[in-house]
């Protein structure tokens, strides 16, 4: 498979037990259809930054693969893993030179409330080890990575009930069709946002069906008490059997 379109066919078409529509892959990423079918068609050649982490995540195939056909389509931790190495650890291990220790909430509710987000930060005992270089990359402070985990359909397939999901806490300017962690009225949520003109904001779920789009005007935005906590900027699916 020498060229992007070969590849993001087999991603979508053969690798998962079911097929994913190109309109699911363009929710996942934050683009419109039209760009994923110039992807499929051969019309745009490359895929980079952050629409290659984003579809990589969402078809559960290792980006380097995805962008220039090198290695395996599956990820690291998938390959052989009869081959693996696992590496025990718990909270007295030592962490290596290039990994941190990022805050893991089981329960996300802190974030609404202002005042007691900080000191929930500092208090949370339960952590998640990931890369330096992974956030260097994306040029998120470790100061403003934090882990949570998702609950509830509103967001499936992108995000389902149970899997853990990534935040940037320092980046809370919209970029239309990303997802945020947000905040309304004492309430948390994952939402593709939208800008609206006049300060006005649209929050949309990628489970349509079941629930409705809401738009916010700039006067309902301070009412309602909406916050935006953070760009969710990666999700690790949770298999069930």
């Amino acid at each position: 498979m020498n060229t992007l379109a070969e590849r993001l066919r087999y991603a979508m078409d053969i690798l998962p037990p079911k097929k994913i529509k190109g309109v699911d892959l363009a929710r996942a990423v934050g683009v419109k259809p039209p760009s994923v079918s110039d992807w499929l068609s051969g019309k745009s050649k490359t895929m980079e930054g952050e629409n290659l982490l984003r579809a990589a995540n969402h078809l559960n195939v290792n980006p380097i693969w995805l962008a220039t056909g090198k290695g395996s389509p599956k990820q690291d931790g998938e390959i052989n893993p009869q081959f693996t190495q696992v590496n025990e650890w718990d909270s007295n291990t030592p962490v290596d030179d290039d990994e941190v220790e990022i805050p893991f909430f089981k329960d996300f509710s802190f974030a609404c409330g202002g005042g007691s987000f900080n000191e929930a930060i500092a208090n949370e005992r339960r952590k998640l080890r990931m890369s330096k270089a992974t956030l260097r990359n994306l040029a998120i402070t470790e100061s403003n990575a934090v882990a949570a985990t998702a609950s509830g359909d509103s967001m499936t397939p992108t995000i389902n009930d149970g899997d853990t999901i990534h935040i940037d806490l320092g980046r809370k300017e919209v970029k239309d069709g990303r997802i945020y962690v947000i905040c309304i009225g004492g309430l948390h949520y994952c939402k593709r946002l939208y800008n609206l003109p006049f300060g006005g904001i649209r929050l949309l779920s990628d489970n349509s069906e079941e629930y409705k789009e809401i738009e916010l005007t700039a006067e309902e935005r301070i009412s309602q008490q909406f916050e935006i906590i953070g760009w969710v900027w990666q999700i690790s699916k949770l298999e069930k059997w």
